[in-house]
C-alpha cells in the first residue's frame, strides 16, 4: 500500500463553529470510501450534518467514538490515499475473502493452534500484532484494533480472543434506538443563538466594515421570469432568488477584491464564486450552505441547487462539504419583509449581499414618473480589501447585467 496516511480532523461548518459531536459514523475500520461518501453524522448548534469525504480512501482507524464531543481540528478518523487502484482493491478482496469464509470451525482451530505454535513471542514487541489469520480476519471485519486487544491479552491473537472481545463491546455499546433517537435530536436553539452572538461581535470588533445602497430596477427580469414559468411545468418553475443569485456570481466574478476571504492579515482571493445562501430554519436560526461555482450556474441550475439544500437544511441532512470554503455570503429578507437591510460580514469573508423584499416604486426615467418593481441591495465590504469605490461598482453592474435577464438563463 503506497498511499499517503494522513488524519481527518473535526470539520469547521463555519466560523461559529467550535466544537462539534460525532453521533453516527457510517463506516468501519478498512472500508473503502469513495469522494462524496457520507462516512458520519455531526450534531452541531446548526443541527445534524453529514460528514462526506473529498477523497478516495481507506478507513485506517475510527480515533473517535459516537456520541463524543471534541474541538473544531481534532483527529478523529485516520484514512489513508487511495493513488493506487490496482492495489487497493486487492486489500479490499483480501478483506472480504476473509470475512465471508466459512471454513469449519476444525479448520480454524487448527490455523489457530499452528500459528500459535510457530510464532515467537519477542514478536509481540515489534510493531507487528501476532494473531492468527482468522482472528485477523474478524477483528477487521468489526473495526476492532489488534494493537488494543494485543495490549490486553499477553498471548497472541486467537479468534476465541476476537470473539470474546466483540461480545464485551457490544455489552457496552447502546441499543441502536439511541443512536436514532441522537440523530433526530435538532439543533439547539440556545447554542445557535449564542454562535450568532459570538460570530458577530467578532464581526463587528475585527473587520472594518462600510456600506453602500442601491435600488436595483428589476422590472425586466420579473417580466422575462414570469414568460419563462408560463410556458413549463408548475414543478419546474423558477423563483426570483435563483436569477438574482446567478446576477449577484457572475458581478462577484468581475470584481474580485469581494470574492474571497483575509486569513493571517492578508487577502485570498477565490477564483470560484463560492455562493453562502443564508437559509432560514424552521424553529428559527440559519445555515447558510455553499453553492460552488456559482458563476457558471444558469438561472435554471440554480433553481434546482437551491431546492435541494432548503430541503436538506429542514430535514437536517447538510452535508459538510456544502458548509465550507464559502468566497461570499448573499441574505434576503424575502418576499414579505422589510425592504432594505444591513447585514454584518461572517468572517473570514470580505463581503456580504443582502436583499430586502421586492416592492414598486415611482421613479422619475427620461423625464417620466414610471411604476417600477425594485429591490434594495446593501453590500457591508471590508475596508482592508476593498474600499467603496469598488463595492459601488459592484452594484451598478449588478443592476446593469438585470436589465438583461436572458443573459442569466445562460450558462
Amino acid at each position: 500500500m503506497n498511499g499517503a496516511r494522513h488524519d481527518l480532523k473535526m470539520p469547521s461548518f463555519g466560523a461559529d463553529m467550535a466544537k462539534g459531536t460525532l453521533v453516527e459514523w457510517q463506516v468501519k475500520k478498512g472500508d473503502i470510501i469513495k469522494r462524496g461518501d457520507v462516512i458520519a453524522v455531526i450534531e452541531t448548534h446548526k443541527g445534524a450534518i453529514d460528514l462526506d469525504v473529498f477523497e478516495d480512501a481507506i478507513v485506517e482507524e475510527l480515533l473517535i467514538k459516537e456520541g463524543q464531543q471534541v474541538t473544531v481540528g481534532t483527529a478523529i478518523a485516520t484514512l489513508r490515499t487511495m493513488n493506487d487502484s490496482l492495489e487497493t482493491p486487492s486489500r479490499q478482496q483480501h478483506i472480504d475473502e476473509h470475512s465471508n469464509k466459512t471454513e469449519p470451525a476444525e479448520k480454524v482451530q487448527i490455523n489457530n493452534t499452528l500459528t500459535e505454535t510457530h510464532q515467537p513471542k519477542a514478536a509481540l514487541d515489534s510493531d507487528f500484532i501476532l494473531a492468527s489469520p482468522a482472528a485477523r480476519a474478524l477483528a477487521a471485519q468489526q473495526q476492532l484494533s489488534l494493537s488494543r486487544l494485543a495490549a490486553e491479552n499477553s498471548q497472541p491473537l486467537t479468534l476465541t480472543m476476537v470473539k470474546k472481545a466483540i461480545t464485551k463491546t457490544e455489552e457496552a455499546e447502546p441499543p441502536i434506538q439511541e443512536k436514532s433517537a441522537q440523530r433526530k435530536s435538532g439543533f439547539d436553539k440556545n447554542a445557535m443563538r449564542q454562535a450568532i452572538s459570538d460570530t458577530v461581535t467578532r464581526s463587528k470588533q475585527q473587520i472594518p466594515h462600510y456600506y453602500l445602497s442601491q435600488r436595483l430596477d428589476i422590472s425586466a427580469l420579473q417580466s422575462y421570469l414570469q414568460n419563462y414559468n408560463a410556458q413549463i411545468s408548475v414543478e419546474s418553475r423558477l423563483l426570483l432568488n435563483a436569477p438574482l443569485l446567478c446576477a449577484i456570481a457572475r458581478t462577484l466574478k468581475t470584481n474580485p477584491q469581494l470574492n474571497g476571504i483575509y486569513q493571517d492579515q492578508q487577502f485570498i482571493p477565490s477564483d470560484s464564486i463560492n455562493l453562502a445562501n443564508a437559509i432560514n430554519l424552521r424553529g428559527g436560526g440559519l445555515v447558510m450552505p455553499v453553492i460552488r461555482d456559482a458563476q457558471s450556474l444558469s438561472a435554471a441550475a440554480m433553481m434546482q441547487q437551491l431546492k435541494e439544500q432548503v430541503a436538506r437544511a429542514r430535514t437536517e441532512s447538510l452535508r459538510a462539504s456544502e458548509m465550507s470554503n464559502g468566497s461570499c455570503t448573499v441574505t434576503s429578507i424575502g418576499d414579505r419583509g422589510a425592504e432594505q437591510m444591513f447585514a454584518v460580514i461572517y468572517p473570514p469573508q470580505v463581503a456580504i449581499i443582502a436583499l430586502g423584499a421586492p416592492h414598486q416604486e415611482a421613479l422619475v426615467i427620461d423625464d417620466n414618473i414610471q411604476i417600477r418593481s425594485i429591490i434594495n441591495a446593501t453590500i457591508a465590504a471590508d475596508h482592508r480589501v476593498s474600499d467603496g469605490q469598488v463595492g459601488a461598482r459592484f452594484l451598478y453592474q449588478l443592476n446593469q447585467l438585470l436589465q438583461q435577464p436572458e443573459q442569466l438563463w445562460q450558462e
